[in-house]
């Protein structure tokens, strides 16, 4: 799994992990990070294309779920928090590497709430 780090000639990104997996929901890996008083940020890369990392709040609600593309950058991130003054549950896209800043309410229905409701403890829609 990538860090925030450099690139690797064989492909990869080098740098200490400073996350560890603490579970797996769904295939998808459950991270913490190493240091307990570290930002709570998933790592904006990844080693294995295609894959997706979850993060929840110490106290185990939902916090975000990354999907990485095939060239191990993300692809969108799913957060629950705070946007324009109320709490949802909405999803940034990332354009050329870069996070989209107006992200998309999701709601029960929306293809993406559907495909990944199972990870979104303590949600309220």
């Amino acid at each position: 799994m990538g860090s925030r780090g450099s690139f690797l000639e064989s492909g990869g990104f080098s740098t200490p992990a400073k996350w560890h997996t603490v579970d797996y929901i769904e295939g998808i890996k459950v991270l913490a990070p190493k240091d307990p008083k570290a930002s709570m940020n998933l790592p904006e890369r990844s080693n294995t294309p295609g894959t997706s990392y979850l993060l929840y709040r110490k106290n185990g609600d939902f916090n975000q779920l990354r999907v990485f593309g095939e060239k191990r950058v993300p692809q969108f991130d799913i957060d629950y928090g705070i946007h324009n003054g109320k709490k949802s549950l909405h999803v940034h896209y990332y354009t050329d590497g870069v996070r989209g800043k107006n992200p998309n309410i999701l709601r029960p229905g929306d293809a993406l709430y559907e495909k990944y409701k199972v990870l979104f403890k303590e949600t309220k829609q």
